[in-house]
């Protein structure tokens, strides 16, 4: 993410070329430049492991999305999902990776996704943490329930990234819920119970009349 972050700021960098070609920005190029970079890294550094990764860029009105693994993002329009990315898995718990242990690359194995967004919308961003351990409806019902606190006023934000991730976490300790990973592995023939221990990170964000809040 530190090399994609680098990436992107090239293009708002008016001493580099891409500053020329800022509505030309292309997540998966984004993701794949920034993989590149962090496998010469770890190859220098003598680092081995592996990661899913998530990136989204806003341009005008588009939202554009470069997804690998289990990562998720969704777009909720009017208290409803109009977008929603899909678990990217080998096996089941074995998702799509970037690093040194893996064949996966962006260019070849990322989804890629262009979404129209307008005044409104809800992006929500998401490790495997929050969607293991929460169904999209409890997602949902949250984001719901804070909109109706503020009576037509602009959500904040931040205050629904910390209650989902607080949710998730609770539910991730809980042996005696249903979860959406309880879901999936009996879906696979194999027993278990409760939610998922694991890295919990969201992000959320509301489009305005001409920023992202």
């Amino acid at each position: 993410m530190h090399y994609s972050y680098a990436e992107l700021n090239r293009f708002d960098n008016d001493g580099d070329e891409r500053y020329y070609h800022y509505n030309e920005a292309n997540a998966v190029d984004i993701l794949q430049a920034s993989y590149e970079q962090s496998i010469k890294d770890c190859t220098l550094k003598g680092v081995i492991g592996s990661s899913t990764a998530l990136v989204a860029i806003l341009r005008e009105d588009e939202l554009r999305i470069a997804n690998l693994g289990d990562c998720s993002v969704g777009v909720i329009r009017y208290n409803d999902y109009i977008f929603r990315t899909e678990e990217q898995q080998h096996s089941f718990n074995c998702p799509f990776q970037l690093g040194k242990n893996s064949f996966d690359t962006p260019k070849k194995d990322a989804q890629s996704f262009t979404v129209k967004i307008q005044q409104g919308d809800m992006i929500v961003m998401g490790s495997d943490g929050i969607f293991d351990n929460l169904f999209d409806d409890e997602i949902l019902e949250e984001i719901i329930t804070y909109q109706k606190r503020q009576n037509g006023l602009v959500v904040n934000p931040q205050v629904i990234s910390d209650s989902l991730a607080w949710k998730a976490k609770q539910a991730s300790m809980d042996l005696n819920i249903d979860s959406p990973f309880q879901l999936r592995a009996s879906q696979e023939g194999l027993y278990y119970k409760g939610g998922k221990r694991d890295d919990i990170s969201v992000l959320i964000a509301v489009v305005t009349d001409n920023h992202l809040d």
